[in-house]
């Protein structure tokens, strides 16, 4: 079970909607909280977290009252819990995401939750003057004012990131098991809960996806994306698979319409001109290709359908294999 999800049991436990197994989960949970419990607070600051506590709580509910389950060491293990949630929300981002985020002061550390429950995407500005652009369905959560070393926030769901460029401030989102760090640049994340895979998709910039949990001292598994690059992470086997996105933009648009107009040039510098507008690796597997001579207007047209106009005058055929794009034939003479 994530953070979050023990955080939306603990929600429904409060407001008397857990299930009979819900409410055993909890039991258990209260049970080894209280058999593992952490120093107690103070007074002041007890009677500070419960009414902290309540006035959430009502300010969230709604509708009247229902039956909540009485249970003393379930509240109390509730209450534990609680207490050290209010040392700062976002501290449990750090256990369970493997990035600390201990450079937040303490009057800083205020969280936003936003659920984005309509039919279209909607946009959030952060306080850095990034952009998320979030899907219907998803939600995000983030400070309300972003800690010395980092700028962290979670996401469940899909959403599109123009992130702010700040060199000393890295950008963090965690998404489950994955973690995608950037400086500055634009991508999209895909990670619902029902879903047997994450993908993070590169639009500009680079960007490092990362597992939150490392696999040994010193190493983690991870991979660094470019533009038009994506990877899916495999939530059962914890691999990472770098691809193409299924649709390359030119990151490098051509200053001129003619740079895109091929008249009897060679395949060569066709080539160069394809990697240089997608910022994508093509490579000619027989050096016979290098012969060909291309006549074509390619302005307009998508990435695959420029690959597959090319290869059919010259009698050749690709393939993607990871990020980069083979071409074979025969060649000419």
């Amino acid at each position: 079970m994530t953070q979050h999800d023990f955080q939306e049991l603990a929600r429904k436990y409060l407001q008397g909607d857990c299930t009979p197994e819900e409410e055993r989960l909890m039991q258990e949970w209260a049970d080894q909280t209280l058999t593992h419990a952490p120093p107690a607070l103070s007074a002041a600051e007890e009677s500070a977290t419960s009414q902290h506590l309540w006035q959430r709580i009502a300010a969230r509910t709604t509708r009247p009252p229902v039956r909540i389950l009485y249970n003393r060491r379930l509240w109390a293990g509730m209450a534990a819990t609680v207490l050290l949630l209010a040392v700062g929300s976002w501290w449990r981002w750090s256990a369970y995401s493997g990035s600390a985020l201990a450079d937040q002061p303490a009057h800083l550390r205020g969280v936003i939750d936003v659920k984005n429950t309509s039919a279209k995407p909607q946009t959030i500005t952060l306080e850095d003057g990034s952009l998320v652009v979030l899907k219907p369905n998803s939600s995000v959560s983030y400070p309300e004012h972003f800690g010395n070393k980092t700028r962290s926030i979670l996401l469940r769901g899909e959403a599109f990131f123009a992130v702010k460029r700040n060199l000393t401030k890295p950008f963090l989102v965690h998404t489950g098991d994955l973690v995608t760090e950037v400086l500055g640049t634009s991508f999209t994340i895909k990670s619902y809960d029902d879903a047997p895979a994450i993908e993070v998709l590169v639009r500009t910039g680079r960007v490092s996806v990362y597992e939150a949990e490392r696999n040994a001292p010193r190493r983690r598994n991870g991979v660094i994306l470019t533009p038009n690059q994506k990877v899916t992470f495999d939530k059962s086997t914890k691999k990472l698979l770098p691809g193409l996105t299924d649709a390359p933009t030119p990151v490098n648009p051509p200053a001129h319409r003619q740079t895109m107009v091929f008249d009897d040039t060679p395949l060569n510098d066709v080539i160069s001109a394809l990697q240089s507008a997608y910022g994508i690796e093509i490579v000619l597997e027989n050096s016979q290709l290098m012969r060909c001579r291309l006549t074509a207007d390619l302005n307009e047209l998508a990435l695959h359908t420029q690959l597959d106009l090319l290869c059919r005058s010259v009698g050749a055929s690709y393939e993607q294999r990871g990020t980069v794009i083979f071409i074979n034939g025969d060649g000419c003479r």
